[in-house]
C-alpha cells in the first residue's frame, strides 16, 4: 500500500484548480515541483493516484506546457519553472476565451434566424415571429395558401416600391380577392407615385384611409391573422394567429375602416394620361415590412 505524501498545502492546489487544472493535474504538478523529476510510478506513489490514471494526466500537463519529459520506459518528468509555465498557461486561456467569443458571435448571427424560425409558440394557435426575414417568409407562404380573400392594412413606412410581390400575383391568378387599405401617409410617399397605375391594374381593390391606421396586418380567408407590432427598440415582431373567431373580429375591424375610406383612383391608366391623382400604394407584399432573400417584399 502506497503512502500519499502531501507536497504542498491545499491552498496552492486550490489556486491551480482555479487556473483551470483538474485536481489530479494540480496534485501531479505540485509533486514534481516539490520532489523534482519523477518517473510515472514514483508520481503515482507520491500523489496516491493510480498508475493507470497517471499517464493521461501527465500527457495533459505536457500539452499545457507545465511539465516536460522524454520518451521510453522509466523516463522522468520535471516541472517547467512556474513563473514561465503559469504565465504561458494564462495567456493560452486568454487566447481560447477570445477565440470562443469570436465563434460565439458568429454562431449567434448564424443561428438567430433559425431560432426565430422556430417561432416561440404561445399555444397551438398563437405564434410570435421575431425577425423581418421570417415575417416576410410567413407572409409569402400565407398568400400562396390563401383560397378566397386577403385583407391588408398598409401603414407607413414602406420598403422600396420598385420591388414586386410574386406571391400576390400568383394568388390573384388563382382568383384570390385582395382588399388593401392604405394610410394616406403611404400615398404621400413620392417614391410610390410612378408605380400606382401598374399596381392598380394588377386587380386588387384599394382604398385610402384619411388618418392613421392602428397597425400593419393581413387577414387570410378570415381564418389567419398576421399582425405586426413595433417594439420599443424600433424592431418589428409579428403575431401569427390561427383562430377563426379572432380572425373574423379583425376582419370586422378592417371592414369598419374600409367603409370610412375612399376608393383609390389613379389617373394614368389611359393612353394619353399619365398624371397620378392620388399618391401612394404599393403591392401587397411591401406593406407589412419585411424582405425575403429572393428579393420579394412583404407587408407585415
Amino acid at each position: 500500500m502506497t503512502t500519499k505524501i502531501e507536497p504542498v498545502n491545499h491552498e496552492n492546489r486550490s489556486k491551480l484548480e482555479r487556473l483551470g487544472l483538474s485536481p489530479a493535474e494540480a496534485r501531479i504538478y505540485l509533486a514534481v515541483i516539490h520532489r523534482g523529476p519523477l518517473a510515472a510510478p514514483a508520481i503515482a506513489n507520491e500523489t496516491g493516484i493510480k498508475r493507470t490514471s497517471v499517464y493521461p494526466v501527465i500527457c495533459s500537463l505536457t500539452d499545457k506546457g507545465l511539465i516536460e519529459g522524454g520518451t521510453g520506459h522509466g523516463v522522468k518528468f520535471a516541472a517547467i519553472a512556474p513563473d514561465k509555465a503559469l504565465r504561458a498557461l494564462v495567456m493560452r486561456e486568454q487566447e481560447m476565451v477570445s477565440e470562443r467569443k469570436r465563434i460565439a458571435s458568429e454562431l449567434a448571427e448564424t443561428l438567430s434566424p433559425l431560432a426565430a424560425e422556430a417561432e416561440a409558440a404561445l399555444d397551438d394557435s398563437v405564434q410570435v415571429v421575431r425577425t423581418p426575414q421570417v415575417i416576410a417568409d410567413r407572409l409569402h407562404r400565407l398568400q400562396l395558401e390563401a383560397q378566397q380573400q386577403v385583407e391588408l392594412v398598409v401603414k407607413a413606412p414602406i420598403m422600396d416600391p420598385r420591388l414586386g410581390n410574386p406571391a400576390q400575383k400568383k394568388a390573384q391568378q388563382r382568383g384570390v380577392r385582395y382588399r388593401c387599405l392604405y394610410e394616406r401617409a403611404v400615398l404621400e410617399d413620392p417614391r410610390v407615385k410612378p408605380y400606382l397605375a401598374e399596381w392598380i391594374a394588377a386587380g386588387e381593390e384599394a382604398r385610402v384611409y384619411d388618418g392613421e391606421l392602428p397597425y400593419k396586418l393581413a387577414v387570410f380567408d378570415s381564418k389567419v391573422v398576421l399582425l405586426t407590432l413595433v417594439r420599443h427598440n424600433g424592431q418589428s415582431s409579428a403575431l401569427l394567429v390561427r383562430h377563426a373567431l379572432f380572425a373574423k373580429s379583425i376582419s370586422t375591424l378592417f371592414d369598419s375602416f374600409w367603409r370610412e375610406a375612399e376608393p383609390l383612383i389613379v389617373e394614368g391608366t389611359h393612353k394619353h394620361r399619365r398624371h397620378t391623382k392620388l399618391t401612394g400604394r404599393r403591392p401587397a407584399a411591401a406593406a407589412l415590412g419585411g424582405q425575403r432573400k429572393d428579393g420579394a417584399t412583404t407587408r407585415a
